[in-house]
């Protein structure tokens, strides 16, 4: 048995030698459409499906906060947490985080760096050893204790070049002296590169006492044999004991677990989908492709499957050699698509239009291998069945009278349901990206509420020096604000605490009565802390009343600004300016509606509709209570308007920045422009990707549909002799031909047309806000599509109208 399989694969190979041509087309069409769906499973493999690389990674879990009429949050408030830590007996281990940052003064030069504020449980939560040093223990973890520092293997090469004695060392981080006493390792994230983490319990921050201030990450790791549910359980009845216990905070707040994994990838993981699910159809095009070539090769073989048979070869070898000869071109094509997936997979990352979670864990593994080896064998019987089978049924008697041409007939029906099942596909991908297409213009033609254009955004480090004095901060402020507005090219500047369409964000509950009911049922704001040029800067239309000016300030009257959809929905059919809203994040007392501007697409062009916030509101930051000052800093960010393209203007403000002790600095610089642009980057990327996807599917059909449609009428020359020796015309025989072939396009159509339909649906659930009315997306992708096919048509018609009716006659 052995000796037959060598001796078909080498008969198999001398088949594909003695025709290059066909075997080069096979096997690059085969490789195109398993390497480009090779590519994105290697993507798929290493952020879907990869386990962590923690310790049993399958304990890990999530906790979030899940309100009754609201979506998830991923925030906990502090308070939960250690609540949690204390009574979860579910739970090896609780731990937390969240976001951080400051300037890292010494040992070296003054630079803005980021960090993150951490449980002294969370490194022995995610099992994570330190490269030196130690992790934090519970004595570091509170209020009052000594300050100390765990930095990132970075930080220890640049700022102490990689000393082993570095930890004890003192660093100057925010103004305040810690003691590092560890070095994490060089792969350590938390939502991004830090480079130093802090204590989270020496955090002095009101919002730390606050059970509505859902700010902090929780991570837990589940004791053995407990499972997932159990754990929902118990924090259940923990969750009803905190309503009980804090009802203006906890009420209808249930703590839910999550795994790990699926919160860190939970934002691509439709997108990883969609271009896995738009490759394979590119894969499955490659394969009707392959398989008509197999099944032209196989019809014209049919006098020597025939004569084989005849003289005593069983019918199962001839079937086994057919299959032989598919399954070597689909080794051949999946082992040159391992090699495109290879070498495409690092620039389809780099390409990846935002940070792609688990980016560093993306490799061509055992799992991208198997996945190789069995796609190219998936593809290999896919594409050979048929023509093996085809092969298996030749009529030996009549096969070895006929000549080859007269058996093409049986031939015609499987050749058409390839050219149909193709036209199909690439029309189902066509219509996908005219759907992204659409999509993308419409969220592209939306109104962002403020003037993108000579508009420039930057974080703001502000000197250490000045934040432990509330009164010397706020004096900081306005200088900043002042200087900026003398540098070179600056019209007008602005601080604020968010800024549109840019991470961060502030939602506060707020209420248009003084009612008693709990705050957990009362309706959002997005809020924002800003200065008096903001609405100057932005460019944002004031529909009534007026906008802050320099005696909103603290100790006087507690104002606010809102946006028309909040005036809606808080004043219904009155006018807001006057009225009182009740803000528990703005003290006890009501604050007063002094003005309405126009809605701003905070959440991006894409997002903001999505988003469960709509209402908006701005309050003075010069209001901001002396308690937070320290807090509003850390988040603080400016907003310019500039005469000149304002990237030009960026080195005149990082001057003007610096302050006094030449310590401050502007970070994460992004013009408007950018960070309206990035908020489509996602549709864009994957238009593009769609784009590539149809462009290649269309081009496979129209190869395909070339080849079946030029072997079918090769194989009618004798027909079209007869035709044309009765009297018909040359182009009677183009009609022909383009006629039976329109037939075959028409059918193809039909069945894309209710696949796409099906598309449409899948796409709008995968991509939220997504434009599925296929009226006018088909109505531009059906002339193109049917006119390319008739394209391909016409090439082997056109041949055929040229047939010498006294050549082909004779021949027969």
């Amino acid at each position: 048995m052995a000796a037959f399989l060598v001796q078909d694969i080498r008969h198999a190979f001398r088949q594909l030698r003695k025709n290059p041509g066909f075997a080069v087309i096979a096997v690059l069409t085969l490789a195109l459409g398993s390497g480009a769906t090779t590519v994105i499973f290697t993507v798929v493999s290493g952020v879907l499906l990869k386990p962590l690389r923690y310790a049993h990674p399958e304990s890990l879990v999530t906790l979030h906060v899940q309100a009754e009429k609201r979506a998830d949050r991923w925030g906990f408030s502090y308070p939960d947490f250690l609540d949690c830590q204390r009574e979860c007996r579910s739970f090896e281990g609780v731990a937390a985080w969240t976001y951080g940052g400051a300037t890292v003064s010494a040992p070296g030069q003054p630079e803005y760096t980021d960090g993150r504020l951490i449980s002294s449980s969370l490194l022995s939560v995610l099992r994570i050893p330190l490269v030196q040093g130690r992790s934090f223990n519970p004595a570091d973890d509170h209020i009052g204790a000594t300050p100390v520092a765990i930095i990132s293997t970075r930080l220890w090469q640049s700022r102490y070049g990689a000393n082993p004695a570095a930890v004890g060392m003192s660093l100057s981080y925010g103004g305040k002296a810690y003691t590092v006493v560890g070095i994490a390792p060089s792969d350590f994230q938390l939502d991004g590169d830090a480079d130093v983490f802090t204590p989270l319990g020496q955090a002095t921050e009101p919002r730390m006492h606050w059970r509505a201030a859902y700010f902090i990450h929780v991570v837990a790791r589940l004791r053995d044999a407990v499972t997932l549910p159990r754990a929902q359980a118990e924090l259940r009845l923990m969750s009803a004991r905190l309503a009980k216990q804090y009802p203006d905070s906890n009420t209808d707040i249930t703590l839910v677990p999550h795994p790990l994994r699926s919160e860190l990838v939970q934002d691509v993981r439709p997108t990883l989908w969609l271009l896995l699910s738009a490759v394979s159809l590119v894969l499955l095009i490659a394969c009707v492709n392959v398989a008509s070539l197999l099944l032209t090769r196989v019809v014209s073989r049919h006098h020597e499957f025939a004569l084989r048979s005849a003289l005593g070869a069983p019918r199962a070898r001839l079937f086994i050699q057919c299959l032989i000869e598919s399954s070597v071109l689909g080794i051949c094509g999946g082992s040159l698509g391992l090699v495109v997936a290879a070498l495409g997979t690092g620039p389809f990352l780099r390409f990846w239009p935002d940070r792609l979670p688990r980016a560093d864990e993306v490799q061509v593994d055992w799992r991208v291998l198997l996945f190789a080896i069995g796609t190219a064998i998936l593809t290999a019987l896919v594409f050979g069945l048929i023509p093996a089978f085809r092969a298996n049924r030749s009529a030996i008697e009549q096969s070895l009278r006929a000549r080859s041409r007269t058996i093409a007939g049986n031939a015609r029906r499987p050749l058409s349901g390839f050219v149909v099942s193709q036209i199909a596909l690439a029309l189902v991908l066509l219509s996908a990206a005219g759907i992204t297409g659409r999509t993308l213009m419409r969220f592209a033609s939306l109104d962002p509420g403020i003037d993108i254009h000579g508009a420039l955004s930057a974080r703001v480090a502000l000197s250490p020096g000045v934040l432990s004095d509330p009164a010397r901060t706020r004096v900081a402020w306005r200088e900043l604000v002042e200087n900026m507005k003398t540098a070179p090219g600056v019209q007008t500047a602005a601080l604020t605490d968010i800024v549109p369409m840019r991470e961060g964000e502030n939602v506060i509950s707020y209420r248009a009565t003084a009612s008693a009911a709990p705050w957990t049922h009362a309706p959002e704001a997005l809020a924002s802390a800003v200065t008096p040029d903001y609405l100057q800067v932005m460019r944002i239309p004031l529909v009534r009343g007026r906008f802050f000016n320099d005696n909103d300030r603290l100790g006087n009257s507690q104002v606010v600004v809102i946006d028309e959809n909040m005036a809606t929905h808080a004043f219904p059919r009155e006018d807001p300016v006057g009225k009182l809203l009740w803000v528990p994040a703005f003290g006890d007392r009501p604050v007063q509606v002094i003005g309405v501007v126009g809605h701003v697409r905070h959440w991006g062009l894409a997002g903001d509709d999505l988003s469960s916030v709509h209402d908006q509101c701005y309050y003075p930051l010069a209001q901001v209570p002396d308690h937070l000052v320290r807090f509003f800093s850390s988040v603080l960010s400016v907003v310019v308007r500039t005469q000149i393209p304002p990237l030009n203007a960026v080195d005149s403000l990082q001057r003007q920045t610096r302050g006094a002790t030449a310590d401050q600095s502007l970070y994460e610089i992004r013009t408007m422009e950018q960070l309206a642009r990035a908020s489509l980057a996602r549709q864009r990327f994957l238009l593009l990707l769609f784009a590539i996807f149809a462009g290649l599917a269309l081009l496979l059909a129209c190869v395909g549909i070339y080849g079946v449609i030029a072997y079918l009428t090769s194989q009618r020359v004798p027909e079209f002799g007869v035709r044309v020796a009765l009297g018909a015309r040359p182009a009677d025989i183009v009609q022909l031909v383009l006629r039976e072939s329109l037939t075959i396009i028409v059918a193809g159509v039909a069945i894309g047309l209710l696949a796409s339909l099906g598309a449409g649906r899948v796409l709008q659930h995968l991509m939220p806000g997504a434009q599925t009315a296929q009226g006018p997306i088909l109505a531009a992708v059906l002339p193109t599509l049917i006119a390319v096919a008739l394209f391909a048509c016409y090439i082997p018609a056109r041949r055929a109208g040229k047939v010498d009716p006294g050549i082909s006659l004779r021949s027969e």
